[in-house]
């Protein structure tokens, strides 16, 4: 039998579909990721089921959804998570390729544990706690704290390219995985990307200060707490608009640098040839449509992620499909090439048809999404100045078409037409001609829940007593 090909998985954070050059972005320079893009596939139609950080991560590795593998949220430490099912019982693809005789490694961020402790299947770690920092970062490395100096994707960049240049990776398959933290908050670039841009201007999105009222947002957008000017972690704390949005994209060529470093050292070694090379961001980002900041909210800009796979002689360069490809859908395609087989309770599907060019007629047309996360984001009346929390939100989005429910908000939805509409500006929900549609996405969402058995998440915590 051929070799089993080896396995490199990089996940960004925070890194949207249309951020790389081969995107047609107008500023930003990625040469690493769009060779890496003209060497095999770049999915056009690529979607988390959860546009948040720990949940999303989770989904990618066991290709299952928050529901099902347990870590609905990014508070780490709330009991509402349930850590202890995903760390003692949940399998994902680099522990199942251990077992099949892989040697695994992972560096960089993980954010799914609080500590960055080292996770079943691993025989090399080295993880950031948490959010880590971008400057002088401490890592857990094989179960102890160390401090290294200079910027944390740099550092993740450097160990990881070593670890392919040991000689023992010619022993065995391997399967590494690598987590950068650009361009996650506060969109730290590294020193040498400080200036870049200056004197260029970059305009506001189109939908930046959109009309809520004329669109028909409902209030759980229109006072939601991720605005420009509310959310804590917004522009504000950059200076404004410009010097954000600059560092924003200084920080995405600091993690393309790092990416053309593992890039090389498969090359180098002449390790690439048989190796599938992922590359995926966790969830996308607001950068003021909607005069948002962050993610959650199921728009466009926060569902969709850059999903870049090659694998010399099995997919063929350029290659460019326009199926719908979901984080699900990574850990049962790596384990698919890699001849080994997928769990019986994954939903995701390999995407091993769809990148060699085969006939899918009976590919997925939609998809289910979900978002969970309770205090500060949910909805507690009376609080934040009038101001709304992100309350608990389910959605389907099919190839034309998106429905959206807001749990617990005096039943708001958002129906949108996404041919006619693009950038999501006008409700139809409330539209008596489009009464026929509503109850078809509405029916066909009720559909995916009792498919996916999806359980409704734990209530919130009653809201804070004033004092």
């Amino acid at each position: 039998p051929p070799p089993r090909p080896n396995v490199v998985y990089v996940i960004v954070d925070d890194l949207r579909w249309d951020c790389l050059g081969i995107a047609g972005h107008p500023h930003l320079l990625t040469p690493h990721m769009d060779l890496l893009a003209r060497g095999g596939a770049r999915m056009k139609e690529s979607f988390v089921v959860t546009s948040l950080c720990s949940p999303s991560r989770a989904s990618f590795l066991t290709g299952r959804y928050p529901h099902q593998h347990g870590i609905r949220h990014n508070h780490l430490k709330n009991g509402s998570n349930d850590l202890t099912r995903f760390e003692n019982e949940e399998r994902t693809f680099p522990q199942i390729l251990h077992e099949t005789g892989y040697a695994t490694a992972y560096f960089g961020k993980f954010h799914i544990v609080p500590d960055g402790r080292p996770q079943r299947g691993f025989d090399t770690w080295m993880a950031l706690p948490g959010q880590g920092q971008y400057i002088d970062p401490t890592y857990d490395v094989n179960g102890k704290k160390r401090k290294f100096q200079g910027h944390a994707d740099d550092i993740t960049g450097d160990h990881a390219a070593a670890w392919l240049k040991d000689p023992a990776r010619k022993e065995k398959p391997f399967c590494l995985c690598v987590g950068f933290k650009a361009p996650h908050a506060p969109q730290t670039p590294p020193p040498r990307h400080a200036r870049w841009l200056e004197g260029v201007e970059i305009p506001k999105p189109a939908n930046y200060d959109e009309d809520y009222a004329a669109g028909g947002k409902p209030d759980v957008v229109a006072k939601s707490t991720l605005r420009i000017g509310v959310f804590p972690h917004g522009l504000e704390k950059k200076g404004g608009w410009d010097p954000f949005i600059k560092d924003f994209y200084r920080s995405i060529r600091g993690v393309d640098d790092n990416l053309g470093k593992i890039l090389a050292a498969l090359q180098e070694t002449g390790l690439a040839q048989n190796t599938l090379v992922v590359f995926v961001g966790d969830n996308g980002f607001y950068l003021g449509e909607h005069h948002l900041i962050d993610k959650r909210f199921p728009y466009e800009e926060g569902l969709r992620v850059p999903m870049l796979i090659r694998c010399p002689g099995r997919i063929a360069p350029g290659t460019t499909p326009t199926q719908i490809a979901l984080s699900i859908d990574i850990a049962p395609t790596i384990l698919d090439f890699c001849g080994v087989g997928i769990p019986a309770n994954v939903p995701g599907r390999s995407l091993s048809p769809i990148l060699s060019g085969q006939e899918a007629s009976d590919w997925r047309r939609d998809f289910f999404y979900e978002y969970a996360e309770p205090p500060p984001f949910y909805l507690r009346e009376g609080e934040d100045k009038g101001n709304i929390p992100v309350p608990y939100i389910v959605a389907v989005r099919s190839q034309r078409h998106k429905y959206i429910e807001y749990l617990d908000a005096g039943g708001a939805c958002e129906l949108y037409d996404l041919a006619a509409d693009p950038r999501e500006m006008k409700n139809l929900a409330g539209d008596p001609a489009q009464a026929e549609l509503l109850a078809s996405m509405r029916a066909r969402l009720a559909a995916l829940q009792k498919e996916l058995r999806w359980t409704p998440p734990p209530p919130p915590p009653p809201a804070r007593e004033k004092r």
